[in-house]
C-alpha cells in the first residue's frame, strides 16, 4: 500500500467503477464534510483522505470497454476497476470538473491549461484523419445507469443516445455538482485555484492494489471479518462470488460470477430507480428472506445470521456431507431475488408504468391503497404471489382480502401491530413452495378478517378518543384521512367522471396553519351562522357533534384554518363573497357533496354520518350494527333521545 495524491494517481491510468455495484450515494452532509476538509486544510500541510482499493485488470479483460482499449493498447494506460473508495473518488472528480466550469476557458490553473487538465482527469482524445478516439479517464461501466448521466449532465459531454435515466444516483450526482458550483460562485479565481491545488496535491489516499493472484471476492472477505463496513447486501453479493471459487467444477467459465453480477446490478437498478424515494436494501433482503425461507423471530437480524452463517457458507460447499450447497441452489436463490426486486419496486410505485412486470390495473389501484394504509406484515405474501405467477384476478382478490384485514384489524379494531404476522409470514413460503394454494391463503386472510373484527373495541378507541386527554373524538382517528380518502373515492365513482379532485398525497400532508380536513361546523363557532344552529347545546354535545365523523371533510386545496370559521351559506354556494377557492361547490368530490345540503345542522351531521358509516359496512364487508349502535359510535345518542 503506497499514498498518492490525486495528481500523482491519475497518471496515464484508466478507471472504472463495475457495473454490479451501487452507485454515487454520498449525501450532502459527506459532501459539505469534503468540502469543509478542502477549506480548512493549510496549504502547506497534507490531509489524508481515505482508502482506495484497486483491481489491476489484464487488456483482456477490458476488451469489452469498446471506446477505451485504443488507450490500453495503444497508449500505455493501466486499466483499473474502482473496488472501494468510489464515493469519495467520484466526488473529487465532480469537484474537478466544477472547477473548470467555473473558471474562464483561457485561463489557466497552476500553470496548467484547462484543456491539459481535462486531458489528465475526465476525457482524453486522439484524432486521426478519418476517425476521433476518445476516453473517459473515470466512469462506470458502459451498462451501469448512472454511466451516461456522468457523462453528459456531470462532465457536460454530447451523446447521441440522450438516454438519461434518473435514479437515486443520478439525484445525487446532480447534487453534488449543484453544491459544489454554488460553493465555487462565492470565490474569485485565486481562491478556486487554491482550492484546486490542495485537491489535487494536497489530499493523500492510500492506495492498495489487490494481487493478481487474489480473487477481489475473497479479499472482500477477508475486510469484512476485519470490520470493514459493508452492507448486508455488500456482503450477501460477495459471500456468494467467493463461494463459486470453491466449486470443484468450475467448467462454467467464470459464468455463475457473471450471473451475480448481473443480478446485483439489477437490485441495485431498482433500489434507486424512484429518486424521489429510494427503496431499503435490507427492507427487501429482510422480507425476501421471509418469503423464500421459512420465517423466524428468534432474533431481531436472524435473516442475516441465516443468509451468511446458515445459507451460504463456505462450510457447507467444502464440509457438510448432509446438506451441502450446490451451484444450483445459489443459481435459484439468485434468479428468485432478480425477479422479486422488480416486483419490490412496483409493491412500492404502483402508480409508475413497468414493462418488466404483469400487474394489471385493478393491482395497480389495490396496491395504491395499501402504500397508503400501510402494508403490515403482508410484504412477504404480496412478494410471494407475484413471484409464484399466481393468476391475475386472484392475486387482486389477496390484495383486496390484505387491505381490509389491514383496515379491519388495526384501523377500526386497534389490535395489537404483531396481530397474525407469523401466520401470513409462513403463508408467504408455503405459496411459494406450493404448500398452500393461494385459494386457500385468500380464505385465511378473509377468515382472520372476520375473526379480529370487533365494532366493540372500534367503539371503545373512539371513545377513548372523546376522553378528558384528547376529546377530538373521530378527528383523533389515526386512520381517519384514509378513510375520508377511500369515501372520496366512492362519491367518484359514482358520480361517473374520471376527474381526481383529491390526492392522497395532498389530503395526508400536514403544514402549520393549513389544513386539508376541515371540521364543517368549526371548533370556534363564534360566527352567528353557527350561534343561531348550535348555541342550545351544552359544551358536551357541541364537541360531540364537531368532531362526529359527519362533520368531518376532506379538502381538495389546503386552505388556511382562519377561514374555517364561515358560516356554511358562504362556504358551500358559488354565490359566494369570498374567494371561490373556500367554496365547497368547486372542490373535492366530499366538499360538493356537502354543498347539496340547503344548510349544516345537527341533523345534517348526523344524517352524512350514518350515510358514511353504512358506506363503511359496505365497503369492507362489515356490519356496525342497528342505527341505535351507530348513533352511539358517532356519539350522537343525545340527538335521537
Amino acid at each position: 500500500m503506497q499514498t498518492q495524491t490525486l495528481d500523482s494517481l491519475f497518471q496515464n491510468k484508466i478507471f472504472r467503477i463495475p457495473d454490479y455495484q451501487r452507485g454515487y450515494a454520498w449525501s450532502e452532509h459527506q459532501i459539505k464534510d469534503f468540502w469543509e476538509d478542502i477549506l480548512q486544510l493549510h496549504k502547506e500541510r497534507m490531509h489524508y483522505t481515505g482508502v482506495i482499493t484497486l483491481e489491476p485488470l489484464e487488456k483482456k479483460e477490458c476488451e469489452k470497454w469498446v471506446e477505451d482499449i485504443w488507450l490500453v493498447k495503444n497508449r500505455g494506460f493501466k486499466p483499473y476497476y474502482v473496488v472501494d473508495g468510489q464515493q469519495r473518488l467520484t466526488t473529487a472528480l465532480i469537484l474537478i470538473q466544477t472547477i473548470l466550469q467555473s473558471v474562464p476557458k483561457e485561463s489557466s490553473l497552476n500553470f496548467s491549461s484547462i484543456s491539459n487538465i481535462e486531458e489528465k482527469f475526465i476525457i482524453t482524445q486522439h484524432k486521426t484523419e478519418n476517425e476521433l478516439f476518445q476516453s473517459y479517464i473515470f466512469g462506470y461501466e458502459k451498462d451501469n445507469p448512472s454511466d451516461e448521466y456522468l457523462r453528459t449532465k456531470i462532465f457536460n459531454r454530447y451523446s447521441t443516445s440522450n438516454n438519461h435515466e434518473l435514479t437515486l444516483y443520478t439525484k445525487n450526482l446532480y447534487r453534488a455538482k449543484k453544491f459544489f458550483l454554488g460553493e465555487l460562485a462565492k470565490l474569485d479565481h485565486s481562491d478556486i485555484e487554491n482550492i484546486f491545488t490542495k485537491l489535487t496535491q494536497k489530499m493523500k489516499y492510500s492506495i492498495y492494489e489487490i494481487e493478481d493472484d487474489i480473487d477481489i471476492n475473497v479479499a472482500f472477505e477477508t475486510m469484512n471479518n476485519r470490520g470493514k463496513p459493508l452492507t448486508t447486501l455488500e456482503k450477501l453479493k460477495n459471500r456468494l462470488i467467493y463461494l463459486t471459487t470453491l466449486f470443484s467444477n468450475q467448467n462454467d467459465n467464470g459464468s455463475l460470477r457473471e450471473d451475480i453480477n448481473n443480478v446485483w446490478k439489477t437490485i441495485y437498478e431498482y433500489l434507486g430507480k424512484n429518486q424521489d424515494r429510494p427503496l431499503n436494501e435490507d427492507q427487501f433482503l429482510r422480507n425476501h428472506w421471509i418469503m423464500y425461507y421459512n420465517y423466524s423471530r428468534n432474533k431481531k437480524n436472524a435473516y442475516i445470521d441465516f443468509l451468511l452463517d446458515d445459507a451460504f457458507t463456505s462450510r457447507r460447499i467444502l464440509k457438510d456431507k448432509e446438506n451441502p450447497l450446490k451451484r444450483e441452489e445459489i443459481v435459484e436463490y439468485i434468479y428468485n431475488l432478480q425477479e422479486s426486486i422488480k416486483y419490490w419496486f412496483y409493491i412500492h410505485n404502483p402508480t409508475m408504468p413497468s414493462k418488466t412486470v404483469k400487474v394489471t390495473s385493478e393491482q395497480s389501484k389495490i396496491l395504491e391503497r395499501l402504500n397508503n394504509i400501510g402494508f403490515k406484515a403482508f410484504k412477504p405474501l404480496i412478494l410471494s404471489a407475484y413471484t409464484s405467477n399466481q393468476e391475475a384476478n386472484k392475486i387482486a382478490n389477496l390484495l383486496t382480502e390484505i387491505e381490509r384485514y389491514n383496515f379491519c384489524a388495526f384501523s377500526l379494531s386497534r389490535r395489537r401491530a404483531n396481530t397474525g404476522d407469523t401466520e401470513f409470514y409462513r403463508n408467504a413460503s408455503e405459496l411459494l413452495s406450493e404448500n398452500k394454494s393461494i385459494d386457500s391463503v385468500i380464505s385465511n386472510v378473509r377468515n382472520w378478517s372476520n375473526d379480529y373484527f370487533s365494532k366493540e373495541k372500534f367503539l371503545s378507541y373512539i371513545q377513548d378518543k372523546y376522553d378528558l386527554h384528547h376529546k377530538e373524538g373521530f378527528y383523533r382517528w389515526d386512520d381517519i384521512r384514509y378513510f375520508l380518502y377511500e369515501y372520496e373515492q366512492y362519491l367518484k365513482d359514482k358520480s361517473k367522471t374520471n376527474d381526481k379532485k383529491l390526492s392522497w398525497d395532498d389530503l395526508n400532508t400536514r403544514k402549520a396553519d393549513y389544513i386539508s380536513v376541515e371540521h364543517i361546523y368549526p371548533q370556534t363557532d363564534t360566527e352567528p351562522y353557527w350561534q343561531e344552529r348550535f348555541s342550545f347545546f351544552n359544551f358536551h354535545q357541541r364537541n360531540c357533534l364537531t368532531h362526529s365523523l359527519g362533520n368531518l371533510l376532506a379538502l381538495s386545496r389546503q386552505k388556511n384554518s382562519s377561514l374555517q370559521n364561515i358560516g356554511f351559506d358562504e362556504k358551500s354556494k358559488r354565490n359566494s363573497s369570498f374567494n371561490n377557492s373556500v367554496e365547497y361547490s368547486n372542490g373535492s368530490f366530499s366538499e360538493i357533496n356537502v354543498s347539496k345540503y340547503s344548510e349544516w345542522t345537527s341533523n345534517e351531521i348526523l344524517d352524512r354520518g350514518m350515510n358514511m358509516l353504512r358506506f363503511m359496512e359496505e365497503r369492507w364487508s362489515i356490519e356496525l350494527g342497528d342505527d341505535n349502535f351507530k348513533r352511539k359510535l358517532l356519539h350522537l345518542e343525545f340527538l335521537h333521545e
